[in-house]
């Protein structure tokens, strides 16, 4: 199938400018940030503490992507293992904790009987303000856990709540979830480089 040269025109401009955000947005992020987080996980492993990551639509799909990647990617012959999950992962807690008490607590329960001090929460929300995103961090500060926000839209409320955060500076959210992936590849590849030295 031929497509009209003026709609190819378009396409092609979308993309140039959809990939343009996204490099802007990443040169913004400074690699110190980055860094600080990387530094927080290895902490939190050389404590030999756990790591929950969370959020809501695409970023619940980068939650478990960054779960599965900071648990398996790091792993290093004769070195403890990360411990890492995910609390996008299962459909039967979050509907329980949905249906029980409201969608606002279904990342705020879990973590009210599983954190332990010292352990590690990463937050993952587009808008930065997501109520059961917020609620999550809540619990964790309150049982003193590190609380790490990877966020967009100038941080929204998720900024001034956590420990450390990574913005992606943007109110578009496909460019917000691009970096956070981008973000996610290079925390776990700078904690496995750390962990491997």
């Amino acid at each position: 199938m031929t497509v009209p040269a003026r709609e190819s025109g378009l396409s092609a401009s979308a993309i140039v400018t959809h990939i343009a955000a996204v490099r802007s947005a990443l040169e913004r992020i400074s690699p110190a940030a980055v860094h600080a987080v990387v530094d927080a996980v290895l902490r939190t492993h050389s404590a030999r503490g756990r790591v929950y990551v969370l959020g809501n639509g695409g970023s619940a799909a980068t939650a478990s992507h960054f779960a599965c990647d900071l648990s398996k990617s790091t792993a290093v012959p004769g070195r403890p293992r990360l411990r890492v999950t995910a609390l996008t992962d299962s459909a039967a807690s979050l509907t329980a904790w949905a249906n029980d008490t409201s969608y606002e607590r279904v990342f705020a329960e879990p973590l009210s009987g599983l954190l332990d001090p010292g352990d590690l929460v990463v937050a993952i929300s587009a808008s930065g303000s997501s109520s059961n995103v917020l609620e999550a961090v809540r619990v964790a500060r309150s049982l003193r856990a590190c609380t790490v926000g990877l966020t967009g839209c100038r941080g929204g409320r998720l900024l001034g709540a956590v420990d450390l955060a990574l913005v992606a500076d943007s109110a578009d959210y496909g460019v917000i979830e691009d970096c956070h992936l981008v973000l996610q590849h290079a925390i776990t590849a700078g904690t496995r480089a750390a962990l491997d030295a």
